[in-house]
């Protein structure tokens, strides 16, 4: 599976810092919406990622390689300075604002999660290939 969305990047650069934290989310929408439902989903998930305080580098957007996505068909990526700032905001449900959103829960059949730590070593080897 792989989805793919133009990087609107909030704050820092596009590659996140060594120690970071990422949260990868993808959603699936229900079938037969309109393009204008795939928009309300999408500015609503960026409004719930304005905020998380903690984090230092926001994206979300549509996917636009569809045959790979396995119906999923938005990405959001929120990065975060370490995990404890990940789980910071989990903990104060920022995170778990999708499931409260009425459009968001209105619209989407399903949702994958993905955390990752983006330690100084996994970087080095990224680099290598």
């Amino acid at each position: 599976m792989a989805l793919d969305w133009v990087v609107d990047a909030h704050g820092g650069g596009t590659v996140p810092p060594p120690d970071s934290a990422l949260r990868v989310t993808f959603f699936k929408l229900k079938e037969g919406l309109g393009d204008h439902v795939k928009d309300e989903v999408v500015g609503a998930i960026r409004g719930i990622q304005r905020e998380l305080k903690q984090a230092i580098q926001l994206s979300c957007g549509e996917n636009f390689s569809p045959a790979r996505a396995k119906g999923f068909s938005i990405a959001s990526l929120a990065v975060f300075p370490g995990l404890s700032e990940l789980e910071a905001a989990d903990s104060n449900e920022g995170l778990g604002n999708y499931q409260k959103n009425e459009k968001i829960k209105e619209h989407v059949e399903s949702v994958m999660v993905l955390d990752y730590v983006l330690t100084a070593s996994s970087k080095a080897q990224s680099a290598s290939y």
